[in-house]
C-alpha cells in the first residue's frame, strides 16, 4: 500500500511541476509578445517626437520681418506656423493637426486617430499610426497658460501612443511631452 500511495503521491507532484512549467512557458511568452507590442509603440513614438522635435524647434525660423506673424493658429489639436525650413527667403506654412477617429479606422483600436503634417496648404500627411491623444497647451513668458498668439512663448506637446493590436484586452501604451521655447517667438 505504502508503494501505491508513493506512486500516486510522485505523479501528483510530477503533474503539478509539469503545469508550473507550462504556466512558466505561457508567462515567458505573453511578456515576450507584450514587450513586442511596447517596443513597436516606443518606435512610432520615437518616431513622431523627432518630427515634431525637429519642426517645432525651428518655428519661425528665417523670418526676419517683425510684421510677418510666426504663429498662425494654436489649438490645443491644431497648430498652424510659419518657418523659411530651407533658408531661401521662402516662407512655408506648416500645420499638424489631430483627425477624427474614422482618419485611422485601418486598426483595431478604436482610440486610434491620425495625426497629420500639411506644408503649404498641400496635401495632409499622416505622421503617426497608433496615435490616441496629442494636445497642445500654450505658454506666455510668465509660465501663465495662454490663448493669445502674440503672447505664446513656450508650448508643451503631450503624445500618447497606443499599440495598433489588442492583447488581452490591453493596448501597450507610451505618453511624451515636449516643451519648446523656440528662439524666434522669444525674442518678438
Amino acid at each position: 500500500m505504502g508503494s501505491w500511495l508513493a506512486l500516486i503521491t510522485s505523479t501528483f507532484i510530477g503533474g503539478m511541476i509539469l503545469l508550473s512549467f507550462n504556466r512558466f512557458s505561457s508567462d515567458i511568452s505573453r511578456d515576450t509578445y507584450l514587450q513586442t507590442l511596447d517596443q513597436i509603440a516606443y518606435e512610432q513614438m520615437d518616431e513622431l517626437a523627432r518630427l515634431i522635435d525637429y519642426d517645432f524647434s525651428r518655428i519661425g525660423f528665417g523670418i526676419n520681418d517683425p510684421s510677418q506673424a510666426i504663429l498662425i493658429q494654436a489649438s490645443a489639436t491644431d497648430f498652424r506656423f510659419n518657418i523659411d525650413s530651407n533658408g531661401d527667403g521662402v516662407l512655408e506654412t506648416m500645420r499638424y493637426f489631430l483627425g477624427d477617429s474614422t482618419t485611422a479606422a485601418f486598426t483595431s483600436n478604436p482610440r486610434d486617430r491620425m495625426l497629420f503634417r500639411v506644408v503649404n496648404g498641400g496635401t495632409p500627411q499622416g505622421a503617426s499610426s497608433g496615435l490616441t491623444q496629442f494636445t497642445i497647451r500654450y505658454f506666455d513668458a510668465a509660465g501663465n497658460e495662454t490663448a493669445n498668439l502674440n503672447l505664446i512663448r513656450t508650448f508643451e506637446v503631450s503624445l500618447t501612443m497606443e499599440s495598433e493590436i489588442i492583447y488581452e484586452n490591453q493596448y501597450p501604451k507610451m505618453v511624451w511631452r515636449g516643451r519648446f521655447t523656440p528662439p524666434s517667438l522669444v525674442t518678438s
